[in-house]
């Protein structure tokens, strides 16, 4: 396993763990926040640029699909980028629709645990292998 799959499983891992917490905790901040960025063009638009700086940086420095570590941490990669690419460039409001599509704020707990299971897998596969 090379060190670069190693970090980025442990970083992604550890993030996605504290971004879980958050969303439990801060339950009303995480709310406001998406809901902000959603009906904010610049906002949207400063979302979609870090999805897309942070998907090239792992697909540029770390496209490996060769055990289940690296393609989770390369498949995060990836959908970092097109989500970024289409947060940039589909239509205002996209965003918006999406997020009620999905209905996050009553599904927030649901997303919070994917997101913490994720965290775990990944910062545990960092840190064991």
């Amino acid at each position: 396993m090379s060190p670069t799959t190693l970090y980025l499983a442990k970083l992604m891992g550890a993030y996605s763990l504290f971004a879980a917490a958050w969303l439990m905790w801060r339950r009303e901040a995480a709310l406001g926040l998406v809901d902000r960025i959603s009906n904010d063009p610049v906002f949207e638009s400063m979302i979609g640029t870090l999805r897309l700086v942070v998907g090239l940086a792992i697909i540029v420095g770390h496209n490996r699909w060769g055990g289940a570590l690296e393609a989770l941490v390369s498949l995060i990669g990836w959908i970092a980028l097109m989500s970024g690419i289409a947060t940039m460039f589909l239509p205002t409001g996209t965003l918006r629709r999406a997020i009620v599509w999905m209905r996050f704020k009553e599904k927030l707990s649901f997303y919070a645990l994917i997101s913490s299971l994720l965290g775990a897998a990944l910062f545990i596969g960092g840190v064991t292998a």
